[in-house]
């Protein structure tokens, strides 16, 4: 039987009952296994030649979701309506970019994910969107692809898919990292995807694909993620 292609992602450092915890929901995992992945978990520490030995050992990164990045981050105040998310799993994310840049190996950043990879490039945030109602709470709508986008299209080739959205927060269209590109909107003008204009597949996208209740939605990425790995142009791992 062949190996399992080996999918690092990130997991959370958060508060939770009486004890601080490394946290992941288990829809990430079910979307990796079913898609014939083994999930690696990455765990947010500050401690990057670690951090380089879990990425030496997977042919790809995810960085999920969760509470805010600190504003710091990219030179502004906290809104009133930010939550931040802890220190080290901050540093942690950034850390993991770096890293992953230099091997040239895919990554996918999942909501907070594709907002860390803006942030990492140069960008900022909008720390509370206006018409917050339309995205928070699992609210579902359409999102419009770019037909010039280097990824996304050849995941959504009709151009148009119904998500998922639970975000207060959203790419800041003035200020969009440096190499990427928008690659899908909403209706309204929210940035739903970003892509690095590189060889290298770095996608972001704002929705979230491993809860969706389409099957057949939810696998369209994990799946090109994984065969995308398959192809002669990624080594395998040792």
């Amino acid at each position: 039987m062949d190996l399992r292609p080996k999918i690092g992602i990130s997991i959370n450092y958060m508060h939770l009952g009486d004890y601080m915890q490394y946290h992941i929901r288990d829809k990430y995992l079910e979307a990796l296994f079913a898609n014939d992945a083994l999930p690696v978990l990455i765990p947010p520490i500050e401690d990057k030649q670690v951090l380089r030995q879990y990425i030496n050992m997977v042919s790809a990164l995810i960085i999920i979701g969760g509470l805010d990045y600190p504003p710091d981050l990219y030179a502004e105040k906290p809104h009133p309506k930010t939550e931040s998310m802890e220190r080290r799993r901050a540093v942690s994310d950034f850390y993991l970019m770096d890293i992953i840049l230099e091997t040239g190996k895919p990554i996918l950043g999942i909501c907070a994910g594709m907002q860390l990879i803006n942030i990492f490039f140069g960008g900022k945030l909008i720390q509370h969107l206006d018409n917050v109602d339309i995205h928070y709470g699992e609210k579902m709508h359409e999102i419009y692809v770019q037909k010039d986008s280097q990824w996304l299209s050849q995941i959504i080739p009709e151009g148009k898919i119904t998500v998922n959205s639970n975000h207060h927060q959203g790419v800041d269209p003035f200020h969009i990292g440096k190499g990427l590109k928008v690659a899908a909107l909403s209706l309204d003008g929210v940035i739903e995807a970003l892509e690095y204009n590189s060889e290298q597949m770095i996608l972001g996208i704002q929705w979230h694909p491993e809860r969706m209740n389409n099957l057949e939605h939810r696998n369209r990425l994990f799946n090109f993620l994984i065969h995308f790995l398959l192809q002669p142009s990624i080594p395998s791992n040792p």
